[in-house]
């Protein structure tokens, strides 16, 4: 499983998604609350926004845990943007732990990042899950990894005109085709788009991995924070399962799938 945080709002210093709080992202790389399956969050870390003035995202991403870098903290105290998306990776077994496979994995404007699995993906359904991409999509895949799949059909699935959120149930969907009864995949994706963000949170066949949604918090006063994990006191509310997040400047919806 992986870590993970998204921030929506007025500009605020990227520092704050990944160094802010009592149980900050970067101390969940060493000592995580929440994760069902494995124990750390050291398999590579990533941060994606937006600077002022520009269409396409930036991503700033390593292979190392993120304590590697003494100088990460002052890099992100530096810049500010409207939205980030930032993860720690805890590569599932068989995955590999390369530069294709680190989060979130952007495309110009859009990133995302996966918290959970496809269960025996390369084995039994990266063929079958790849074989819907049209040979444009399928010439970018440059890993085995099943979130860039994922992204990828996603990807494929706006460029057809689908909005975010049936872009994303479409992709889960596809997944739910390919399981026994007894497989279990936790699908929680996170999209960010030029629209805002945009997360579906389920499990199929089990419990659903820990995220929540923090408003107005000291933290990030003036926009909204949705993590996998409570960066900060109580003051945060955890997303239902199957419920897919719209985070838009107008607000916050949640809608049951």
């Amino acid at each position: 499983m992986c870590r993970l945080v998204a921030y929506q709002g007025a500009p605020l210093p990227l520092h704050s998604c990944v160094f802010g709080g009592t149980h900050s992202l970067f101390r969940q790389s060493w000592a995580p609350q929440e994760l069902r399956s494995g124990s750390v969050n050291v398999d590579g870390y990533g941060v994606t926004w937006l600077p002022e003035d520009a269409t396409e995202l930036v991503r700033l991403a390593r292979v190392e845990p993120i304590w590697h870098d003494p100088d990460l903290a002052p890099l992100l105290r530096s810049v500010r943007s409207t939205t980030v998306l930032a993860a720690l990776r805890n590569a599932t077994p068989g995955l590999p732990v390369s530069r294709t496979a680190l989060l979130p994995l952007i495309h110009r404007d859009r990133a995302l990042v996966l918290n959970g699995y496809v269960p025996g993906f390369r084995e039994g359904h990266m063929r079958a899950l790849r074989a819907r991409l049209r040979d444009d999509w399928y010439g970018r895949l440059m890993g085995s990894g099943d979130a860039e799949t994922l992204f990828l059909r996603v990807l494929q699935s706006l460029e057809d005109g689908l909005e975010p959120g049936a872009a994303l149930v479409g992709v889960a969907e596809a997944v739910r085709e390919r399981l026994e009864d007894d497989e279990t995949a936790p699908l929680t994706l996170v999209l960010q788009e030029p629209e805002g963000l945009t997360a579906l949170h389920l499990t199929w066949n089990g419990p659903v991995n820990s995220l929540y949604l923090g408003e107005a918090l000291p933290l990030a006063p003036q926009g909204v924070l949705l993590a996998s994990e409570p960066l900060t006191g109580t003051e945060w509310e955890p997303v239902p399962p199957h419920t897919l997040v719209r985070i838009r400047a107008a607000g916050v919806t949640l809608e049951a799938i």
